[in-house]
């Protein structure tokens, strides 16, 4: 038995929460054989830093849609690793403000390769399902964008109080 399978639409977060986490795990273990000390979570941070230059965490929270949790955590573990560095900003000593470190640089170029056979798996990957996934998570996101989840239960709950 599969209980979350078993339940469908109550168990969806888990289920898309489940499937990210599967993907992530796999990529990061290829970077690990690939001797790439990198993260797949960290990609999206990496990714941004490398065409903006220099961002504060509150503004990559913004561009990622994550929560500032989420940034700061990855920023932190980033750093460790000495592939970004953060700098006070000078106008606003409450800031502090991401960019790439020369090694920060130099791994997003030697990902580049493992990134190009990451995007044509999922797309075949993704071309197996019955339904352009893409597209209908754009869809899902619009619609969550227009009213929340959060918003949809709570109307309906008072709906029926």
């Amino acid at each position: 038995m599969n209980l979350v399978n078993e339940l469908e639409e109550l168990a969806l977060a888990t289920r898309l929460k489940r499937l990210s986490e599967r993907l992530s795990q796999d990529v990061s273990q290829i970077y690990r054989e690939s001797e790439l000390d990198f993260e797949a979570k960290w990609y999206l941070v990496l990714e941004l830093l490398s065409r903006e230059k220099v961002m504060a965490i509150t503004e990559i929270s913004t561009a990622l849609q994550l929560s500032h949790a989420a940034v700061v955590q990855f920023a932190e573990q980033m750093l460790e690793k000495e592939l970004i560095k953060a700098a006070v900003d000078s106008k606003d000593g409450r800031r502090r403000l991401l960019s790439l470190t020369p090694a920060g640089k130099q791994m997003h170029k030697k990902i580049g390769p493992v990134l190009k056979v990451i995007k044509e798996e999922n797309r075949k990957w993704l071309s197996t399902a019955s339904a352009d996934l893409l597209q209908v998570l754009t869809e899902l996101e619009k619609s969550l964008d227009e009213r929340s989840m959060y918003k949809r239960i709570k109307i309906t709950l008072l709906e029926n109080s």
